[in-house]
């Protein structure tokens, strides 16, 4: 089993929540989704209205950045473009 985990911090880097949950056993792409999708369920519960998606798997980072998201055929990625496209603003880097 794997854990996948993440935290939230302010602009002036304050910790603000942090969170983790045990999923199956995935690749660590898939793990990295799965962290990405959480994060982001999880900013939008708690109604932030900017948010800047870090990641050091850059495969992760290149997937949810394309233009093409709404139609990768992953439906972790499918779900976190849906997500993203809320009425807030996201980034990645």
């Amino acid at each position: 089993m794997r854990s996948v985990g993440g935290i939230f911090r302010s602009n002036d880097g304050s910790w603000i929540l942090g969170f983790n949950k045990t999923i199956g056993i995935l690749c660590p792409l898939q793990t990295e989704l799965w962290e990405i999708l959480l994060g982001l369920q999880l900013a939008w519960e708690n109604g932030f209205e900017r948010l800047l998606i870090q990641s050091d798997n850059r495969e992760a980072i290149k997937r949810v950045s394309a233009s093409t998201t709404s139609s990768d055929p992953c439906s972790l990625v499918r779900s976190i473009a849906a997500l993203r496209y809320r009425g807030w603003t996201t980034e990645t880097q």
